[in-house]
């Protein structure tokens, strides 16, 4: 599994939300493909711990690779939709998934129902 962790920061919160609306506006379009081609998880957060700042987390979560590299057309075509850019400080950092523990199954259910 290769993960990117993409970080945004917005010069406001205004900023922020319409970055967020414009992706839900045409996430429907684009998932498709991309998990075809091995995007295997998207995830976006709202950064709530840096109060003094308007952030958000993407967490790309691929295949291998290879699906990355075959991903990035569409982000570029994605990106390039959007020609007026809103304003942002963009930091990406990829790494290959080394551990993933999960909750045991009976773990959750011990918590759902006390004994």
């Amino acid at each position: 599994m290769l993960i990117n962790v993409t970080i945004q920061t917005f010069m406001s919160e205004n900023e922020l939300e319409l970055s967020d609306k414009r992706w839900t506006d045409v996430k429907d379009e684009y998932l498709p493909t991309l998990y075809e081609l091995g995007l295997e998880r998207y995830t976006t957060t709202r950064i709530w711990n840096k109060s003094d700042k308007h952030q958000l987390g993407h967490i790309f979560e691929y295949r291998d690779k290879d699906a990355m590299e075959a991903c990035l057309p569409i982000w570029s075509k994605l990106e390039a939709r959007w020609r007026d850019k809103i304003m942002n400080k963009t930091t990406s950092y990829r790494g290959v998934q080394i551990s993933c523990d999960v909750a045991p199954i009976n773990a959750v259910e011990k918590i759902k129902k006390p004994s």
